[in-house]
């Protein structure tokens, strides 16, 4: 379901398995997520740049890639927007772990995305033929929205159907899944492996700014 021609830098498929791509969002070369995401968006208040650093990350934990971190990312680190610290001294560099207090819900929201990461074979399926056969993108009206299905009990996973949906917007998205009931275990900035609610098919809506992960 990848178009190759709207690809950045390759029009043509560069890796034969996803074992073979690490994704990030951010580490040492150029800007920390934190600091991109202030560049990208002048005067992001403080709400907004954790909803979306929480977003980001969840697209890196969701994918079938081999997923890595930045150090301190889970703190919301910044280099006060140098982007190459290299020569930089330590007040630039240093990570503030007194952050851990105030960023309380953004670190464990990285804890949680890495736990349900362990836990869930469907995220790191690990070879293109199980991504083929289990990993299907959803439909949705608009951009900066994307929606998949993992589905089937992908790689062996005890969770038959999970749908993710990760919507940059900042208004809420609408979109329609396959019907059935849900069990809700990411949404609006939270995670809980063992139930945030539930939510019925065929159409959901996913808050701005947040990734919705659920089950059946």
């Amino acid at each position: 379901q990848v178009n190759n021609d709207s690809v950045n830098y390759s029009k043509a498929p560069w890796a034969e398995q996803p074992t073979q791509m690490i994704s990030y969002v951010s580490c040492h070369d150029d800007m920390c997520l934190v600091d991109r995401l202030k560049a990208s968006i002048p005067g992001i208040i403080p709400v907004e740049l954790a909803k979306l650093d929480k977003l980001a990350q969840t697209a890196v934990f969701t994918s079938q890639g081999v997923p890595f971190i930045y150090a301190g990312e889970e703190v919301m680190r910044d280099k006060k927007g140098v982007h190459n610290s290299f020569e930089s001294p330590d007040s630039i560099n240093a990570i503030d772990w007194r952050r851990k207090a105030e960023h309380a819900d953004v670190f464990a929201y990285y804890k949680g995305l890495i736990q349900l990461r362990k836990k869930h074979p469907a995220f790191r399926m690990g070879d293109a033929d199980l991504v083929r056969k289990h990993l299907e993108f959803l439909p949705v009206d608009g951009s900066n929205v994307v929606a998949y299905r993992l589905k089937e009990n992908a790689n062996g996973d005890a969770w038959g159907d999970i749908i993710v949906v990760l919507n940059a917007r900042k208004e809420p998205a609408k979109l329609t899944v396959p019907e059935g009931k849900y069990t809700v275990v990411c949404k609006d900035g939270f995670i809980n492996e063992q139930g945030l609610g539930t939510l019925y098919g065929p159409e959901v809506v996913v808050p701005a700014q947040s990734a919705l992960i659920m089950y059946k």
